[in-house]
């Protein structure tokens, strides 16, 4: 391969690039620093003079996707609307639309190990947005608008729910799945989740699609009887 003339502060980059590369053909145990140099055009002693070692490139990769996914997120909510239910609901798309996108940056994601290690300026950008996120659904609740479940409950459950989605999809149990086939399934988890599963009375249209739940008569169930 024909080596590539880099100006310094686009090398970095380059390199995390042909490492997401590397990692999602050899696995991120058994692709090395040569090999990123041979995908990125450049000598080996040029990624040195950027990671000192294979352990760095991935911290430095996975921090790359945190970013991209975190600028997905805040990107999501800001166009949402003026709702809190359908803001935290937009976070979930958005989430399955980036896996779905970036299939490589969302298995960097979850590399064992290296989310503990992000450096300082990420973590804390990840933590003020679950604190914001936090803060809107407690007063969603506070409001009448949510649910009064645990708020590590919902936000757990949630997670979970997308985040499977998502794996399901990158992991081709769906076959192809385009962006617009990424953003019905994400419509049809979140919508379950959000309407939950004992019947309610009355109607309920999705905001999103106009997808109408109607409403059943009050019939007994475990939930309601426990209630009594």
């Amino acid at each position: 391969m024909a080596k590539h003339a880099y100006h310094h502060g686009n090398l970095r980059p380059a390199l995390i690039k042909a490492a997401l590369k590397a990692i999602a053909i050899e696995g991120p145990d058994k692709f090395t620093l040569r090999d990123v140099a041979r995908r990125a055009g450049v000598s080996a002693p040029a990624v040195y003079r950027h990671f000192e070692s294979k352990e760095d490139l991935l911290i430095a990769v996975v921090g790359d996707a945190a970013e991209r996914l975190g600028a997905a997120l805040a990107e999501a909510v800001a166009r949402a609307p003026d709702d809190p239910i359908e803001r935290f609901r937009a976070t979930g798309i958005a989430y399955v639309k980036f896996a779905v996108g970036n299939p490589e940056h969302f298995r960097a994601l979850y590399l064992p190990g290296f989310q503990q290690r992000l450096p300082p300026e990420i973590s804390k950008g990840q933590a003020h947005w679950q604190q914001t996120e936090r803060a809107r659904l407690a007063g969603a609740q506070e409001a009448g608008q949510l649910a009064k479940l645990p708020l590590d409950e919902i936000l757990l459950s949630a997670s979970a729910v997308v985040h499977g989605l998502a794996h399901m999809i990158v992991s081709g149990q769906f076959g192809e799945v385009d962006e617009a086939r990424a953003v019905e399934l994400a419509l049809v988890v979140t919508r379950a989740i959000g309407l939950g599963f004992i019947p309610r009375t009355d109607t309920l249209v999705d905001p999103r699609d106009g997808r109408v739940t109607p409403g059943v008569p009050q019939q007994p169930n475990a939930w309601r009887e426990a209630g009594q």
